[in-house]
């Protein structure tokens, strides 16, 4: 496979680093908590989605909670928060820069930093954590992980214990990454320009402390290594939405589909929306040369996108998912368990994909044009064949219920196919699954 790294990119690849992924949100906000609670200088985080009721492992609080906790012991806390326009604003797991949100800070004497960041009617969607910016143990996690209660399911699934049963958010499955090393750097000095630009600052209720919030210099240390793996930063950022910027960034697109041309065993995705037109042409070249491809998606997905397709861009994606059920090499698979009541479905929240045991990415980014065309994203690629192999194997165990290390990659995604077909079928005998996941018709998809 060639190494697939877009010109594009703002960030170079860069050698030297330790990438762990980190599945479900259980263990992802476990070992974040963890790594805040032994911080010494700095916390600060990228939010989109956040429920302030959400509390995360082994009963550490909420969001509010670890925060505080961090300021308490004389930390640097900031939070970079989107700011959401028009019916997003009115969602109970969006935090706007509000009076009610002021009010929230005040109550509880807040002593750490917050600034509000729009981009129009699009979404700034990064989920970022770094913690000790710009010392040796600099420490970031990238990734698709909200924070809301659903999203701090385990690997096992297990019947959620809050909200309604089958309720479409109640069950995740979800993917970040914990990163160390050079690349940190990166993540740092997106963090800054983020920061240092947020669109609220100096309007009503835009930060916290108002008026107080201070700048921050850029970053200039690169961290030492961390390991041997390759990776790189790419991002999805609007032309002029930055100083820094003024062509803004495209390289998440860019980098999937030279990743996915180059493909040669096998190709893998989990998404939450899987409707890139422009992804999916690609896919087409690759099922034409016999190659196994895989995406795992939500079998409920969110309502919006039903509702959009008559939209030019969200039809031509409904359009070439169609075209790939087509052929024998390719499954659109979902997961979900069987529960004393019923099928309970897992919702598929994740960003990530694996091509050939040698390239992955895990971020932000959805598989549609709005993605790469509006939204602010964010994620970190690697190319490693332990790392990539790892990650397969931890997936394909979770999803298929079998031992997936045994297997090449190619070999195990194809176990994994015929698993999927085999529990579609014990799906409608209304029989336990292995695993989780079954295959779903792709001409059926978010209809």
């Amino acid at each position: 496979m060639v190494t697939p790294a877009p010109d594009s990119a703002f960030f170079p690849p860069r050698e030297g680093n330790a990438i762990t992924p980190l599945i479900d949100g259980g263990v992802a906000f476990d070992q974040i908590a963890s790594t805040v609670e032994s911080a010494t200088s700095s916390l600060w985080v990228c939010v989109a989605f956040l429920e302030t009721e959400a509390t995360f492992p082994n009963g550490r609080g909420t969001f509010f909670d670890l925060l505080d906790d961090a300021a308490s012991r004389g930390l640097d806390v900031r939070a970079l928060i989107w700011q959401p326009e028009g019916p997003s604003a009115e969602a109970d797991d969006t935090l706007c820069a509000d009076a009610n949100t002021a009010e929230i800070l005040a109550r509880r004497n807040t002593q750490w930093q917050a600034r509000w960041d729009a981009v129009g009617i699009n979404c700034q969607h990064q989920k970022v954590w770094l913690i000790d910016a710009g010392t040796p143990n600099e420490t970031a996690f990238v990734g698709g992980i909200n924070i809301t209660q659903g999203s701090m399911a385990n690997r096992t699934h297990e019947e959620p214990t809050f909200g309604e049963r089958n309720e479409r958010y109640s069950n995740i499955h979800d993917v970040h990454c914990q990163i160390q090393g050079p690349i940190t750097n990166d993540v740092h000095q997106n963090f800054v320009m983020r920061w240092n630009n947020a669109s609220e600052q100096n309007k009503d209720h835009g930060s916290w402390p108002k008026n107080k919030t201070k700048d921050l210099p850029k970053a200039d240390k690169i961290a030492s290594n961390a390991g041997n793996v390759k990776a790189q930063i790419t991002r999805s950022i609007l032309p002029d939405l930055y100083s820094e910027m003024p062509d803004g960034e495209n390289s998440v697109r860019q980098q999937y589909l030279e990743a996915i041309e180059a493909a040669e065993n096998y190709v893998y995705f989990e998404n939450q929306i899987f409707l890139s037109r422009a992804c999916l042409e690609v896919i087409h070249g690759v099922l034409e040369k016999g190659i196994p491809v895989l995406a795992l998606v939500p079998a409920d997905p969110m309502p919006e996108l039903s509702a959009a397709r008559s939209h030019p861009g969200i039809a031509a994606g409904y359009e070439a998912l169609a075209k790939c059920g087509e052929y024998p090499n390719f499954c659109l698979a979902a997961p979900a368990a069987l529960r004393p009541w019923g099928y309970e479905e897992i919702y598929v929240h994740s960003k990530a994909a694996i091509i050939d045991d040698t390239w992955a990415t895990i971020g932000s980014t959805n598989l549609v044009f709005s993605s790469f065309q509006g939204d602010t994203e964010m994620n970190v690629s690697f190319w490693d064949n332990l790392t990539t192999r790892t990650f397969r194997t931890q997936l394909f165990d979770e999803h298929g219920g079998f031992s997936s290390g045994q297997y090449d990659g190619r070999e195990a995604l194809e176990k994994l196919i015929k698993i999927a077909d085999e529990n579609r079928s014990k799906r409608e005998e209304n029989q336990p699954l292995q695993g989780f996941v079954y295959a779903i018709d792709p001409k059926n998809w978010a209809k």
